[in-house]
């Protein structure tokens, strides 16, 4: 396959490395939000029960599907950066059986528990790093990030790679928490609680909405579609304190705690907290079309 691609800063190795590490300790945890393997906020709608957490989670992923347009296409294939344990990319593949999923994520431990989950799915997984991706030049006709550009400090160079593998006209949407504002210019208390999110969760800084809304993947892109949606994750968001707890205590009791599970689960405390400060943080869906060549 072509692999001459854009690659992340060599100085955010590191960070890659930190980011695979987060995700091997914490596969574990998934099921503790998700027996189908979602790790992601679900999008609730006036007539869903904000108690049953999976129908929510699954309105989030036909959400980004509405968004990339796959119901007009007959066959493709669909390329999910940041995939986790393929849950989506599987849900997915059940929705549009015609379309073949690419699957990445930059944890090995993620990719075994994917393959051993979804194995009967049309999907395909890659371990690797989404700022150089392995699959040829305009190959896929949809890409999407659920809640994972956000652990790139090179996005641009992130969305030019995916531009890469997209075909002209072909749409990259992406869902993700923004800062509204310079870190600089937000109070000291919003600071410390994004920051005990962001890090915690191996995220370098969650990015802000104004420069998001002038990605261009290094000219091959432009923005078609952007909105806040932040109040339709509050349900299930507010699930997330009482999973944790629970999830707190098994952990204990099993005497099998990671450093960065106690991290993941001081990161998913801050976030109802985090949501609440709308002034100065909000949840943005963003679909860039490809522009032709």
């Amino acid at each position: 396959m072509d692999n001459s691609t854009s690659v992340a800063p060599a100085e955010n190795k590191q960070d890659r490395a930190e980011i695979s590490d987060y995700y091997n300790d914490t596969v574990v945890d998934y099921d503790a939000w998700s027996r189908e393997g979602y790790l992601h906020f679900g999008y609730w709608r006036p007539w869903m029960n904000p108690f049953a957490r999976r129908p929510m989670l699954e309105e989030m992923n036909r959400l980004i599907f509405r968004h990339l347009r796959l119901d007009e296409l007959e066959s493709g294939s669909v390329a999910d950066l940041g995939c986790g344990v393929g849950a989506v990319s599987r849900f997915g593949s059940q929705e549009f059986p015609k379309l073949a999923f690419q699957a990445m994520t930059i944890s090995p431990g993620q990719v075994a528990e994917a393959k051993q989950r979804h194995a009967d799915q049309n999907v395909h997984y890659y371990c690797g790093d989404y700022h150089s991706i392995p699959l040829p030049d305009a190959s896929v006709d949809g890409v999407f990030y659920l809640e994972s550009l956000c652990h790139s400090t090179s996005p641009d160079v992130a969305l030019a790679e995916a531009a890469r593998i997209l075909k002209p006209g072909g749409r990259i949407v992406l869902t993700d928490g923004f800062l509204t504002r310079p870190l600089d210019r937000t109070s000291r208390l919003f600071r410390h609680v994004v920051c005990g999110v962001a890090h915690n969760w191996a995220v370098p800084m969650f990015h802000e909405i104004e420069l998001g809304r002038g990605w261009t993947g290094q000219g091959r892109l432009k923005l078609v579609e952007e909105f806040e949606c932040g109040w339709r994750l509050g349900p299930s968001a507010l699930h997330a304190a009482h999973l944790s707890l629970i999830h707190f205590f098994k952990l204990v009791w099993q005497r099998k705690v990671t450093p960065w599970q106690w991290k993941h689960l001081t990161a998913s405390a801050y976030t109802i907290v985090l949501g609440l400060y709308r002034k100065y943080f909000r949840y943005h869906l963003l679909a860039f079309e490809r522009l032709p060549d």
